[in-house]
């Protein structure tokens, strides 16, 4: 039989078609297990549906992101299998933190654990003393009314530390944060513990009456910073004694033992007290 050039083609290429079916029908499907190698998942498979998701974890995953991959959290995809997301505790054991059963309460988004921490409606107290044990203790030492909010009131966001000017007014004009901080500690503002050298003006602006009475007396006590005096935990009260010794002679100590019953107050000194 003769055909033409272009019949003759088309008959070549049907009789390797026909070749090709017979040897893979001849082969066969294949053992079991290369089968099932193709259907198992590759940790490069999870980009081609869920670009998103690689990409927000590859930018803040943090050891999400460079210690474990998809799989290790997603070890099966549906319809093959249910177990799509393993629970936290699979890797997150050993510590007081990670015995806090609701992990999404604050870690949001876990591809982005730290960037996503927390939702700013949802308090969250016990969660953040869990790994935050000294600010704790601070609170426990010294009840105020810091002690009686929420971590995330002050805390918007895992390690965002707010001005105490954002909420409070300062005791004098000009204050500034630096200003704050040498008298009160966030977590316990009411142990106030002067640190370093401190301007009288920052006293007396709560201290008015002794303020007046510095301001009037004609004594060196109107000459001395506040400080001085008043050292270590506020309020102090230091003993005539420890500046002055006894400059008066034996019998006036046993007939008037506290030096304030003739000298009136350290603040405006009476010598000698009037009757």
């Amino acid at each position: 039989m003769v055909f033409s050039g272009y019949r003759q083609k088309e008959y070549s290429c049907l009789l390797v078609y026909c070749c090709l079916a017979v040897i893979l029908l001849a082969a066969g499907p294949g053992p079991p297990e290369a089968a099932a190698e193709q259907n198992v998942l590759q940790k490069n498979d999870c980009a081609k549906c869920h670009p998103y998701k690689v990409q927000i974890l590859t930018e803040a995953g943090g050891k999400h992101a460079t210690e474990i991959g998809c799989l290790d959290c997603h070890p099966q995809h549906p319809p093959k299998g249910e177990n799509t997301i393993s629970p936290c505790t699979l890797c997150h054991v050993g510590q007081p933190h990670f015995e806090i059963t609701d992990c999404l309460h604050c870690h949001v988004d876990p591809h982005r654990p730290l960037a996503s921490l927390r939702d700013p409606v949802k308090p969250a107290r016990d969660e953040c003393l869990s790994c935050h044990e000294e600010p704790g203790l601070q609170m426990s030492a010294s009840p105020s009314r810091h002690a009686d909010l929420f971590c995330t009131y002050c805390h918007e966001s895992h390690r965002m530390i707010p001005a105490c000017l954002d909420c409070h007014g300062p005791h004098l004009s000009g204050q500034s944060e630096a200003d704050c901080l040498r008298c009160h500690q966030a977590h316990q503002p009411l142990h106030i513990v002067p640190v370093g050298y401190l301007p009288e003006s920052f006293c007396r602006v709560c201290h008015k009456r002794q303020a007046q009475d510095l301001a009037e007396t004609r004594t060196y006590h109107g000459t001395v910073n506040c400080s001085y005096c008043h050292k270590g935990l506020h309020p102090s009260v230091p003993s005539c004694l420890d500046c002055h010794d006894r400059p008066h002679a034996g019998e006036a100590y046993r007939k008037y033992s506290p030096c304030l019953d003739c000298h009136g107050d350290a603040h405006r000194l009476v010598v000698p007290r009037e009757k």
